[in-house]
């Protein structure tokens, strides 16, 4: 009789252990599931941020192919921040979603000389072109081996 009770007082604590055991389980899928969420929120907001950032870049370019030193200064600055970009392979399908390369085609050749046109060189004289080379090569290389 003695055993039966202490089998039943064992099995009883056992249950009350197991139970608490599935309860904390479940607190704690509770945590992991809660924080995951919200960490795929916040991946959802870089992307987003991300994004909005890229086409302020995009916007940077389309507005700014002209012979002028600030509008050749404000490209080469743009093309520089979409190349760092490009260099994560990750990030390429955005910059390519967000209209990216016709804007880096467009400066790919120099703009045509203002009403200067006196025969002074052009400011970042290639180097916009050959930053806008360089980028749309690294978004091709990942959209070629991806």
């Amino acid at each position: 009789m003695e055993n039966q009770k202490h089998t039943e007082r064992s099995s009883s604590s056992g249950r009350r252990s197991l139970k608490r055991k599935l309860e904390e389980d479940l607190e704690d899928d509770r945590k992991v599931s809660s924080s995951s969420s919200s960490s795929s929120q916040s991946s959802e907001d870089a992307h987003q941020d991300l994004a909005r950032e890229v086409r302020t870049q995009v916007e940077i370019l389309e507005s700014s192919f002209s012979s002028s030193e600030s509008d050749r200064a404000s490209s080469k600055r743009a093309i520089h921040v979409l190349s760092e970009f490009a260099k994560n392979e990750e990030i390429v399908n955005v910059i390519v979603d967000c209209g990216a390369v016709p804007a880096l085609v467009q400066h790919l050749q120099a703009p045509p000389h203002g009403s200067e046109g006196d025969g002074t060189h052009m400011p970042y004289e290639h180097e916009v072109e050959k930053g806008s080379a360089f980028t749309l090569g690294l978004l091709a290389i990942k959209v070629r081996f991806s």
